[in-house]
């Protein structure tokens, strides 16, 4: 178990050693949540590249557009880029798919089967709910995190989006924008991470691992 800490004041600047040792607890943490490995880096590293958010579109994701979050809607990344070089450090998990067949597209008809392949980010939206309050917790109040794929898939199990379609979504606290929607370069990130991925070809038994990633800024 991750150490709890006294309440802190919010937005309070702390001595570097107290900021390290958060750190630490936010790492530790992230694997108790099911991230499978964790890195923290200094938020310069993140990689926003225009081809990452084209990718998006080009050719286009079934996903586009069905969502706030996605393009051709989604955050500009001329404003992520400032954003997030106001920030310093950020925590980098991924979480390995496993049995990797269980996600394949068309794997199955029956809801289970269905439901398993939409929930694929499912695990590292969780870790980034958990990093992103209890960073708020501890004072970090511009805490942020950006996830994997749709949330509409491991949310809303493809149900159609409510913002859309009445404003009001079903998990305002939970959904998060893609990192590539955010046109974060994750491949680049993880292969600096020493961590590997794999497209996911038709035959799925043939693929190392398959992963899912998420990143939450913290300070």
């Amino acid at each position: 178990m991750t150490q709890s800490v006294p309440p802190r004041v919010l937005g309070k600047v702390l001595p570097e050693e107290a900021l390290r040792a958060d750190l630490e607890r936010y790492r530790e943490l992230a694997l108790q949540a099911g991230a499978t490995d964790v890195a923290v880096i200094p938020a310069s590293e993140v990689i926003i590249d225009e081809r990452v958010r084209l990718k998006c579109l080009v050719p286009r994701c079934i996903r586009a557009g069905e969502t706030p979050n996605c393009p051709p809607q989604g955050l500009e990344l001329d404003l992520v880029r400032r954003a997030l070089g106001n920030f310093s450090w950020a925590i980098l998990f991924k979480c390995n798919v496993e049995p990797i067949e269980e996600y394949a597209p068309g794997r199955g008809t029956s809801k289970v089967e269905q439901r398993r392949v939409l929930s694929f980010h499912e695990k590292s939206g969780k870790v980034i709910d958990k990093l992103e309050r209890q960073a708020y917790k501890d004072g970090y109040h511009l805490a942020t995190g950006f996830g994997g794929g749709s949330c509409k898939d491991y949310l809303c199990q493809g149900l159609i989006c409510q913002v859309l379609d009445s404003g009001r979504c079903r998990f305002p606290n939970r959904a998060r924008p893609a990192m590539e929607a955010a046109g974060m370069d994750v491949v680049s990130m993880i292969n600096k991470a020493g961590w590997q991925s794999y497209a996911l070809l038709d035959d799925f038994s043939v693929v190392p691992c398959a992963v899912t990633v998420g990143i939450v800024f913290v300070c």
